[in-house]
């Protein structure tokens, strides 16, 4: 038990400075964002930054990922809010891509952040050297596009003949979309969005 509680406390304090240099990286840049003026708006030693983070550099990653990962919980959300009736896979499809999508208007810190740095988000897969920065965390919403396409197989409202590359397609079409509204600001993608959105379910329903 006292583990169980030292492993939440110490998620609790990791959250707490996590949120604190989300602001800070956001308003003043990685450049300027010094460990010092994170640790003092945090109210913590300097020194305290480095139980969690090995470097700036490093604190900078576990910021922008614990980032992405508010992003895909949000997303996950709001299609678990559509409830698991019958024949709601569609809807709860649209929900989750909706709100993955429109996440970025309300959480202007994490905008900010990729609009500096847009080699964070990628419009494709790998980097110019063949890598992701947030893999593993790409990965992720992968799969939640796979679950809910295989979700829509299973209740009769999809047909899609490899449901794994149909994910990876489509989270791919969705990093451009982002990349063009928030990266480069175009107003104009939330209706290609909604377009876009429209005749991928068209494509996916079963008819």
């Amino acid at each position: 038990m006292d583990t169980q509680i030292r492993s939440e406390r110490r998620t609790r304090k990791a959250t707490a400075l996590y949120e604190v240099a989300l602001d800070a990286f956001a308003e003043l840049g990685f450049r300027e964002a010094g460990v010092e003026e994170i640790a003092r708006r945090a109210g913590i030693a300097n020194g305290t930054i480095y139980v969690y983070a090995a470097s700036k550099r490093d604190l900078y990653r576990l910021v922008v990922e614990y980032g992405l990962g508010q992003w895909q919980d949000a997303a996950a959300a709001a299609a678990l809010a559509v409830g698991s009736g019958p024949r709601l896979a569609r809807t709860r499809f649209e929900a989750l891509c909706r709100a993955a999508f429109c996440y970025l208007e309300s959480e202007p810190r994490l905008r900010r952040i990729l609009a500096r740095d847009p080699s964070l988000f990628p419009a494709a897969t790998g980097t110019a050297h063949g890598e992701d920065p947030f893999g593993a965390v790409n990965r992720r919403s992968v799969e939640m596009l796979r679950r809910a396409i295989l979700d829509g197989m299973e209740s009769g409202e999809f047909h899609v003949d490899d449901p794994t590359a149909a994910a990876e397609l489509l989270f791919s079409l969705y990093r451009v979309l982002i990349e063009s509204a928030y990266v480069q600001d175009n107003g104009d993608e939330r209706r290609r969005f909604e377009a876009g959105l429209s005749i991928i379910l068209d494509g996916i329903s079963k008819r």
